[in-house]
């Protein structure tokens, strides 16, 4: 499995709960779009944003790229923020899911 992985770094964290929404509003629409097999965005307390975006094939995270790819250079014609990101292949990943546990 391919991944995404960006990292944004506000100046706090009311700084990024505004930006948030903007942030799952757009890589959540890319879900279908992009055939995503997975999107993770968590928040933390100290006001980053991070963001795993999971892809089956090379020719969706291309399109994924090519569709969604300048997000982050979008959202900082309107937020204040740092950001880094890699291109990385999944090594491990584990999710229990509630219909697991039964």
């Amino acid at each position: 499995m391919l991944s995404k992985t960006y990292h944004l770094k506000f100046p706090n964290l009311d700084a990024a709960q505004i930006a948030a929404p903007f942030v799952t509003e757009t890589l959540g629409g890319a879900i279908p779009e992009c055939k995503l097999s997975g999107l993770t965005i968590l928040i933390s307390k100290e006001g980053d944003i991070s963001v795993n975006v999971f892809f089956g094939s090379m020719a969706d995270l291309k399109n994924f790229e090519k569709t969604h790819g300048t997000f982050v250079e979008t959202m900082k014609k309107t937020f204040l923020f740092k950001s880094t990101g890699f291109d990385g292949v999944c090594i491990f990943n584990f999710d229990a899911s509630e219909d697991d546990a039964a």
